[in-house]
């Protein structure tokens, strides 16, 4: 008979997040899924070139995005629910005098992700407990950059592109082309955005499969230990106007 380490071991060689010692819960009722369909042809708006737009770019030290993947299966108490971060996100965002001609773009450079940073999950509450080790965190990064998985090496940047803007300002209907490896597909982004004369600063959450883009999640021991398909990612974007060209 395999010792119980066994699922461990396979969970740390062949995860999407590896995973050790378990914490206490599994997490409670998932959230709804934000809609997401192959990205359709389309002209997203261009970045500003007209001296009525009003240009803004990405401040990574005072921006966050957060994916929240979690543990499934009757055996789910064998892994981890896992944060990862970014903490360098890249973009502009333009604002035009309505929301339909207004814009963003944002990269997300895969190969600097912080997995399971300790003040995160603590911020994100009690299904992450700190009791990942640090041999835990090095092993669950190393296999989400795999080939297989969100392979780093060939696909560096995830990508988020506007692609049609409504409603009113402070609470735009957001849909945008996202892309992870070679896949594209188009999300809704529900957000929240305040202002300042010289900042914006922009909110939200949204789910997404991450079958959607080509992955399969991790399921070992015939789907008693998995990692569940959805994941939810948190953003918290602040831009700075970029001054005027004189």
């Amino acid at each position: 008979m395999r010792k119980p380490g066994y699922l461990l071991g396979l969970l740390a060689t062949f995860g999407l997040w590896a995973c050790s010692s378990p914490p206490e819960r599994v997490p409670g009722p998932q959230p709804v899924l934000a809609e997401a369909t192959a990205a359709r042809p389309s002209t997203p708006p261009t970045p500003p070139t007209l001296a009525n737009l009003k240009s803004y770019r990405i401040a990574p030290a005072e921006s966050r995005l957060r994916i929240l993947v979690y543990r499934g299966g009757t055996m789910a108490r064998l892994g981890h629910n896992h944060v990862i971060s970014s903490a360098d996100l890249q973009g502009q965002i333009w604002r035009g005098a309505t929301a339909e001609t207004s814009g963003f773009e944002l990269e997300v450079p895969v190969n600097t992700l912080i997995v399971d940073d300790n003040a995160a999950r603590a911020e994100e509450g009690e299904d992450f407990p700190l009791n990942v080790s640090e041999d835990a965190k090095a092993g669950t990064k190393a296999n989400m950059l795999r080939p297989t998985l969100l392979d780093g090496e060939h696909f560096p940047k995830i990508s988020i592109r506007a692609t049609r803007i409504t409603g009113s300002t402070a609470n735009p209907d957001v849909v945008a082309s996202m892309r992870i490896k070679d896949q594209t597909r188009e999300i809704r982004l529900p957000v929240t955005l305040s202002e300042t004369e010289s900042a914006l600063a922009i909110q939200g959450s949204f789910e997404i499969r991450q079958s959607d883009f080509g992955i399969t999640p991790l399921s070992i021991a015939m789907g008693a230990l998995t990692v569940q398909d959805t994941v939810k990612i948190k953003f918290r974007l602040i831009a700075r106007a970029v001054p005027a060209s004189p």
